[in-house]
């Protein structure tokens, strides 16, 4: 079984009034995503989607300005990739897994392929991608959906999933082609 997992598609990092905006970089995977989701659903697969989720105090905060605080419009999912009946992971920290409850949701639906999708792709996909390798999971990262705050940082994080943790590299229009 799959599931697409949609990392921290929020109004603090996708909307240009989001306080960790990442700016038209990262706007430019909404439509592609969006059209992968809805395969995703016609095909009645699993759709997983994270939220950064903080506490006005989280020690996040020392390295980051203060963004996705509990509650507010800043840690919603943005307008344009609305969940619908999908399954909402709420993390402090950068991978899905640590704190949450994504693996046994996982292992209850009996999936065992993902397909990452999201922001930013050097840091929450990365780790989440870390953690589901470690954990047995088949993973592949959506290219087209996913971005960094540069192209320097998005090629590390492709590299690094690609030679070091073994995952598929895919553009979304390659995944359901027969």
């Amino acid at each position: 079984m799959k599931a697409l997992v949609v990392i921290d598609m929020q109004n603090d990092f996708c909307h240009p009034d989001g306080s960790l905006y990442g700016g038209e970089r990262v706007r430019r995977v909404i439509e592609p995503l969006k059209e992968l989701i809805e395969e995703f659903r016609t095909r009645e697969y699993r759709i997983v989607y994270t939220q950064d989720w903080h506490r006005e105090d989280d020690p996040e905060f020392r390295i980051w300005p203060p963004h996705c605080i509990e509650n507010t419009w800043g840690a919603e999912i943005i307008e344009e990739l609305k969940p619908e009946n999908d399954y909402t992971v709420k993390k402090r920290r950068y991978t899905a897994f640590f704190g949450t409850d994504l693996d046994l949701y996982l292992r209850e639906n009996g999936i065992q392929e993902l397909y990452l999708s999201g922001v930013l792709t050097n840091i929450c996909v990365m780790h989440t991608a870390s953690d589901a390798v470690l954990r047995g999971y088949s993973v592949t990262v959506i290219g087209d959906c996913t971005e960094a705050l540069s192209q320097e940082e998005y090629d590390y994080a492709i590299k690094h999933m690609k030679n070091i943790l073994n995952c598929r590299i895919e553009n979304s229009r390659e995944i359901f082609r027969t």
